[in-house]
């Protein structure tokens, strides 16, 4: 767990939705695992989610491919995309190529993806989906050099035109989980388009969720001083509707079709003053936003004081303008979300709850109040109401969590059976999340004291999914638990080799060897170049000062974990900054950061376990 608290991870919406039933969470725990054979929930006909061929006459007749399609109706991931990368290796049929390329991508398979797509290219060099499929695969790898190259070829030639291409980029870079490599990315293409507005609004929004938001500000001033448009050269094809990258809640954007030049400078602006708030230059920002509310008092202008105000973590002026926002019909949901999930994260529940309540009869972000209200209860210990709000989140990017919480909640009251079920049909439901749900089944068994039961798991999850970093970081928070720390040591160490430029797996690797005493001088070299890569990233903050104290340096260690516990409140930060108020003689600052820290992470083991430790050795 502590290896995983120190992975920056960013969740995109899953395009997938569910069809489970409230009536099976509205069952008693007890009945749960009785009734769940019987409760008819609906499963996926092809292998993780990706349907065969379009036609069977038009599939390959080759044997591979034949076998590879039998391996998709049986959910054999792994298989399928290996007889397709073994069908392309010497394949010349584009079409063939195409659809290997496809599934090897859909099965979760980067590294055989970009070896069909090299194929591919090899035949093709102006297919531009090869390029796209290259480009994509490498990010997943964190091969940086190689999927900027393959978008720029994409950028210069889709018949989309470039204009369009930088829309859909901006999109794809916002969404993935990859958020350093997504800055990188970004950084090189800047370098191939060096006057696109484009180009350096797109550099600007991923430097800033890389928590880079100095380099942010230089590159929105740049692209505020561009010549206004999207590629800033002249391009082919109409030019592509602006969609937000600034992963913040909006009123309005431009209008369906030609961009809007007023709406991409406004978003840019926004974006602006959020990156110098977080840089540390709140002043200005906060001026700006309220005048621009006071010439014009719009939904939008005061929506975007308030993001400005959570930014400069002046909540309760924020509360205020949110709570106006909560009479007026356009913007109620929007403000009654934001204000649940702020009162959520001070550990305001009663508060929390009233909020999603009210926000559940707006028809809106019904996913979203349905799952805060989940956790809420669960906080509460009403395990039967939780498990059937739960069931009630349906879409978006708290479907997957809700139903792991379900499976938790089960397992942990004697409901194994109706747990592993659950996680089985969630496999089959949300294909490209696979991963990501197999480490977290992992911790469910490991939770409840099957930890053999967790490492095969893992053991089984790493031979299908080779490529998954995050299968890694699992198994290795998992040898550390068991004390196999030359284990733990050894994934991590081999996650950087993989991917050197990546500040998480430089992070990872450096805080564990920090957190067990080893090569202390090494563990500090690692995590500082984590950190001149992401210098806002508060688990990197957090493994700074943790090495920092580990090696005698008390003070230095406190600047750095000041600054994370500010920007998160988390039980192992906490956990940490009480250890070295407690050593530095300061043992009240320890127990209200500690007690503070309680109400919104009760369950954080670290800060359990350090409070303990600490008490007893007074």
């Amino acid at each position: 767990m502590k290896i995983c608290r120190h992975i920056k991870k960013e969740w995109a919406a899953s395009g997938y939705s569910f069809s489970y039933s409230a009536a099976v969470f509205s069952l008693s725990i007890s009945s749960f695992a009785r009734a769940f054979a019987v409760l008819g929930m609906i499963g996926c006909a092809a292998c993780v989610g990706i349907a065969p061929g379009p036609d069977a006459s038009e599939a390959p007749k080759a044997f591979y491919t034949v076998t590879a399609e039998i391996a998709l109706s049986r959910h054999e991931a792994r298989v399928a995309a290996l007889e397709y990368a073994a069908a392309a290796e010497t394949g010349n049929d584009v079409g063939l190529l195409r659809r290997a390329t496809e599934v090897t991508a859909q099965c979760l398979q980067p590294s055989l993806t970009v070896g069909v797509a090299t194929r591919w290219i090899h035949v093709d060099p102006t297919a531009v989906d090869a390029h796209r499929a290259a480009a994509r695969a490498s990010l997943e790898l964190h091969k940086i050099e190689q999927s900027a190259a393959h978008y720029r070829v994409v950028l210069k030639s889709s018949p989309r035109g470039t204009d369009a291409e930088f829309a859909a980029l901006e999109h794809e870079l916002a969404a993935t989980d990859n958020v350093y490599g997504a800055r990188q990315v970004a950084d090189r293409i800047a370098v191939y388009f060096p006057a696109s507005q484009a180009a350096l609004r797109m550099q600007a929004f991923t430097a800033l969720r890389a928590d880079d938001p100095a380099a942010a500000v230089r590159t929105f001033e740049a692209a505020l001083a561009a010549p206004s448009g999207i590629s800033g050269e002249a391009s082919r094809g109409k030019a592509a509707p602006v969609e937000s990258s600034a992963g913040e809640p909006s009123l309005s954007g431009a209008s369906p079709g030609e961009p809007s030049v007023e709406a991409v400078r406004r978003e840019l602006t926004q974006g602006l003053w959020r990156a110098r708030i977080l840089a540390g230059d709140a002043d200005e920002p906060l001026v700006q936003a309220k005048q621009l509310l006071e010439r014009e008092d719009t939904a939008e202008n005061r929506l975007n004081y308030a993001l400005v105000l959570l930014a400069a973590q002046q909540n309760s002026a924020a509360r205020a303008q949110l709570t106006m926002l909560t009479h007026q019909p356009e913007s109620q949901a929007i403000a009654l979300r934001l204000l649940g999930l702020v009162e959520f994260q001070e550990g305001k529940l009663d508060d929390a709850s009233a909020r999603f309540a009210e926000l559940v009869t707006t028809g809106k972000f019904l996913d979203d109040a349905l799952y805060y209200l989940g956790m809420i209860a669960e906080r509460h210990d009403d395990t039967e109401r939780a498990l059937r709000l739960y069931a009630q989140v349906q879409t978006g990017e708290n479907a997957v969590p809700a139903l792991l919480r379900a499976a938790t909640i089960l397992r942990t009251h004697g409901a194994a059976p109706a747990s592993d079920e659950l996680l089985d049909q969630l496999v089959q439901e949300e294909p490209q999340r696979v991963p990501e749900i197999l480490a977290a089944r992992a911790r469910i068994y490991a939770d409840t004291g099957d930890m053999p039961k967790a490492i095969t798991v893992l053991d089984q999850g790493e031979l299908q999914y080779p490529d998954s970093v995050e299968l890694r970081y699992a198994m290795a928070s998992m040898a550390e638990e068991q004390g196999k720390i030359a284990i733990a040591l050894r994934e991590l160490k081999a996650v950087t080799v993989l991917r050197p430029a990546d500040p998480a797996a430089l992070n990872a690797y450096g805080y564990t060897l920090a957190d067990n005493n080893r090569q202390l001088n090494v563990a500090r070299k690692l995590i500082e170049q984590a950190y001149a890569a992401a210098p806002k990233s508060a688990a990197i903050m957090d493994s700074l000062g943790w090495v920092l104290f580990r090696q005698g340096h008390s003070d230095q260690a406190l600047v750095y974990l000041n600054a994370a516990y500010t920007d998160d409140r988390g039980g192992d930060i906490a956990a940490h900054l009480g250890e070295v108020l407690w050593r530095l003689g300061r043992r009240a600052d320890a127990e209200r950061i500690w007690s503070e820290a309680s109400r919104t992470a009760a369950n954080s083991h670290l800060l359990k376990a350090t409070r303990l430790r600490l008490r007893a050795s007074n």
